[in-house]
């Protein structure tokens, strides 16, 4: 009778060392730096800054001894089955169901709400204990991370943790209605601007406007009128040869205040331009920009050439939303609705923004940008207008081209219904009720 309370009473002191040691290491996913300095200022014999200081060593050894007590409870309750039965395979299966219960109780009673939102209190009160485990395993922890990460993963790691920490935070005022959606989605977007590629934001080389050298002032002036922009990079022989950048309000001085001949070449006014390579991040540019007074940079490919212009509007754009002024009253929407499941796309709509609209489940599009691009893709030449091609559920027939640059302007998108069978069935088609002959599920082009 003793045997069996004394296997009881340890079967509870395993659960409940698994509970404080998950408590902890949630703890130790949310505090920051900062709190662990804290507490030491209050308490300096408290080893939470040391704690946090080797986080990942400390968050193996939690691991570890948790895994250890949780086994314990596992053989605990397998020894006191056995008291009462001699069945070997009744004992397995209940030392089974017992590893199964441990783990579910420890995911139905471990208070992750307390331990994320009280973090600097539980690694106060955890903290001594969390360091002694830490110190019985010795060198081991020490040496496992060394050899499963390095410095740079571990700050990766950290980082991550600490963003994990951020976004609770944000989440948690906006659930408290502290800040609003929009100002929740704003500090979200500046969180990202470290992980967003300037690759991502640029305006493509082909969306580019270029001002050749030897153009006359005139012709400049002519050009920045027309096509509404402020700045335009000056090119040489071709637009991977950028020369530089020019200035409306150079143009203009240089003919109102310098007097000087309209028909002079514009390649004297030209300023230097920074060039940026578009695996750069975001943030990492604005940063760049803001220290060297510039709002705008040329991008380019891992090739050296000329893969867009990036502008600190482009940059700010990706915080606050779509910035439009008086100038950009002809901009289209993405996607425009025409009748009940058919629309019109503009061939610039980004991949990403087209498969959320429409809800695809495409993955293997990383080699293209806009919609354009995946259409050329799934069609495997260039596309024409009435060229047709069908992702998923969708129908796509090219509408319109561009007249001077021949490509895809915009798409005209039909959603078909999905059949239970597994085809996609256009509900509007009227092609098999007419005997007419209904165009094959791959790609096809008009003539």
């Amino acid at each position: 009778m003793l045997t069996i309370t004394i296997l009881i009473l340890l079967v509870l002191a395993c659960f409940g060392l698994v509970w404080v040691l998950s408590l902890a290491e949630i703890a130790l996913g949310y505090i920051s730096y900062r709190q662990a300095e804290d507490i030491v200022a209050t308490r300096p014999k408290n080893p939470a800054l040391i704690v946090v200081s080797h986080l990942q060593e400390h968050l193996f050894a939690l691991q570890f001894w948790r895994a250890f007590f949780q086994t314990g409870v596992a053989l605990c309750v397998t020894m006191l089955i056995d008291f009462f039965t001699d069945n070997l395979w009744l004992t397995m299966l209940c030392a089974s169901l017992a590893m199964l219960m441990v783990a579910g109780l420890h995911l139905l009673f471990t208070p992750r709400d307390l331990a994320s939102r009280h973090e600097s209190l539980v690694v106060r009160l955890t903290a001594r204990l969390v360091r002694t485990l830490r110190q019985i395993l010795g060198p081991i922890p020490g040496r496992v991370v060394a050899s499963t990460d390095d410095d740079d993963t571990e700050d990766e790691e950290l980082d991550e943790i600490h963003d994990r920490h951020f976004r609770e935070f944000i989440s948690r005022a906006e659930d408290a209605d502290i800040i609003d959606p929009s100002e929740a989605d704003m500090i979200q977007s500046v969180v990202e601007l470290d992980d967003t590629l300037v690759r991502s934001v640029m305006v493509p080389r082909i969306d580019v406007i270029w001002i050749e050298t030897g153009t006359t002032l005139e012709d400049a002036l002519s050009l920045f009128i027309r096509s509404g922009y402020s700045r335009i990079p000056l090119t040489g022989e071709s637009p991977d040869d950028i020369l530089g950048i020019v200035y409306l309000k150079d143009v203009v001085r240089a003919i109102h205040r310098t007097k000087m001949d309209t028909s002079a070449r514009v390649d004297h006014i030209a300023r230097s331009i920074s060039f940026v390579p578009e695996s750069k991040t975001v943030w990492s540019l604005l940063q760049e920009m803001q220290r060297d007074s510039t709002h705008v940079a040329l991008v380019i490919d891992e090739y050296g050439g000329t893969a867009g212009v990036v502008t600190l509007e482009d940059l700010i754009e990706e915080v606050v939303g779509d910035i439009s002024d008086e100038y950009d009253v002809d901009d289209r929407d993405d996607v425009t609705p025409v009748a009940p499941g058919e629309f019109l796309v503009t061939g610039s709509m980004s991949v990403s923004d087209f498969t959320e609209t429409f809800d695809l489940s495409m993955d293997d599009n990383d080699d293209v940008d806009t919609v354009r691009g995946l259409f050329a893709k799934h069609l495997g030449r260039i596309p024409i207008e009435s060229s047709t091609v069908e992702i998923e559920n969708l129908r796509l027939e090219v509408e319109s081209l561009e007249p001077r640059r021949n490509r895809v302007d915009q798409i005209r998108v039909w959603v078909t219904e999905r059949d239970p069978r597994g085809t996609d069935q256009d509900p509007s088609e009227t092609d098999v009720e007419t005997g007419a002959e209904t165009e094959p599920a791959t790609s096809s082009e008009a003539s």
